[in-house]
């Protein structure tokens, strides 16, 4: 009896571990950043380029009951891209040093990124960690055309910089200045827990304006990188950033206008919208859960959309958990909420189409990252939610990220299987055609399965 009350513990304690692993991976997959929601504001008579980047990722297996259980972990980020969205004219990137975040750009004069001298790729416990607030880190600027480099904040004796967001046209960068850390104890502690804790305020918000290079620090003592994840945007216009702060142990919805630097309340912009319907307690969960929410406004700034993830409930198999996702549409305009419980799968992005009219989720349809235990698909819907359609369905794949158009033609995404040979491709919304647009086999020639090289899908960038 008391071995069968032991295997019973372990039984679990595996089960526990599993979840845990395959939530983890899912949520320090890198995701900000990109064209989550993004705008370029209302272009008539424009091309587009795609904007993506290059990621070292790793295959590690451990053995679960008997069974040979896969993950993919990511490990470093490596060079940009710019490419036609035809395919044709890929311009490598070369980025400085060990970047540390996501390249940004919304228009192909400029773009932005965060490297350090320091390798933050490292090893714990047999997986590998990113470490994301390696203490000296610099934000760059660098042409598209030249690729010349230009510094724009490096860290100083107590903050490092922590995230970057460029504006439509490239108007301001948003970029934060977080708290350096004294001392880690505990490496895997160190390196993830205060990238992805909302209730800490460790960053300073600063706007930068990229033509007259003036400064203003506009938040301090309320915000972290996990609240400009899981709400960095900016309207239409360029104009104004939306994001979530501390308030006392909660948090508040504001908009700041880039120009003045002036923060408003959600309240301010919209009268007719109740915040208190908001259910903070379930977005951003105190204990046990850190799949945090993710929240996007729509280019009219009618409809707020809220989406959080919920991982294993039930076990699919011995190797993986299943995943499901609740999504709220506020109605911003008639405070009224529409609320889609235990959908499938989880949503990895979204992306507005910009008339305001409806939206696109990915969608995966088991917890983790590796591609044999689950099938992506990208689905659009109206504003409201409802006339669900799929646009495509890749089996045994992963999508990482997503970005409609700034014509509303298509919908660009990332996407990878057990090929592992990282993929960019579009989707056209009319009619359903996917066109590849570029590939790793064609970047790097070669195919490491073990530890291969994929693509990130970051954003339309306008000529």
């Amino acid at each position: 009896m008391r071995k069968k009350k032991i295997l019973i513990l372990i039984l679990i304690t595996l089960i526990v571990l599993i979840i845990l692993i395959g939530a983890l991976f899912y949520f320090l997959w890198p995701r900000g950043g990109t064209g989550k929601g993004s705008k370029l504001g209302q272009l008539k008579n424009q091309e587009y380029r795609i904007l993506y980047q290059k990621s070292r990722h790793a295959v590690n297996t451990q053995n679960m009951l008997g069974s040979e259980c896969y993950s993919l972990n990511f490990v470093e980020f490596l060079d940009g891209s710019i490419v036609n969205r035809d395919g044709s004219n890929n311009k490598l990137l070369d980025l400085k040093n060990n970047p540390t975040s996501l390249i940004t750009s919304k228009k192909y004069n400029n773009y932005f990124y965060i490297s350090s001298p320091d390798n933050p790729a490292s090893e714990v416990y047999g997986y590998p960690f990113f470490n994301w607030s390696l203490p000296e880190q610099t934000l760059w600027s660098a042409d598209f055309k030249n690729n010349q480099t230009k510094e724009i904040k490096t860290s100083t004796e107590d903050r490092f910089p922590g995230g970057v967001l460029a504006s439509p046209e490239n108007r301001y960068l948003v970029y934060l200045m977080t708290t350096k850390k004294e001392k880690i104890v505990n490496p895997a502690e160190g390196f993830i827990s205060d990238k992805i804790n909302p209730f800490i305020s460790d960053s300073n918000l600063i706007i930068k304006g990229i033509k007259n290079g003036q400064e203003k620090t506009v938040l301090t003592d309320n915000y972290n990188r996990q609240l400009f994840e899981s709400m960095g945007e900016f309207s239409d216009d360029g104009e104004a950033f939306y994001t979530i702060i501390r308030e006392g142990a909660g948090f508040k919805l504001i908009k700041i206008l880039l120009d003045s630097g002036k923060v408003k309340n959600f309240s301010e912009e919209f009268l007719n919208f109740d915040s208190s319907k908001i259910p903070w307690e379930e977005l951003f969960p105190e204990k046990g859960d850190f799949a945090y929410a993710s929240f996007s406004i729509d280019p009219n700034e009618e409809r707020l959309i809220i989406y959080k993830n919920k991982f294993g409930n039930t076990m699919i198999n011995t190797c993986i958990a299943d995943a499901k996702h609740k999504l709220w549409i506020f109605n911003l305009k008639g405070n009224s909420v529409e609320v889609f419980d235990n959908q499938e799968g989880y949503v990895s992005d979204l992306s507005w189409n910009k008339d305001g009219q409806g939206f696109a989720l990915a969608i995966m349809t088991a917890s983790g990252c590796y591609p044999d235990y689950m099938d992506a698909k990208i689905d659009k819907m109206d504003k409201n939610g409802k006339n669900r359609e799929n646009l495509v369905t890749e089996k045994k794949s992963k999508i990482t990220h997503i970005g409609w158009s700034p014509d509303g033609k298509e919908i660009a995404y990332d996407v990878y299987s057990t090929d592992m040979i990282g993929r960019i491709k579009k989707i056209s919304v009319a009619d359903k055609t996917i066109k590849e647009i570029i590939n790793t086999q064609t970047t790097e020639k070669t195919i490491d399965k073990q530890k291969p090289v994929l693509l990130f899908f970051v954003d339309w960038v306008s000529n």
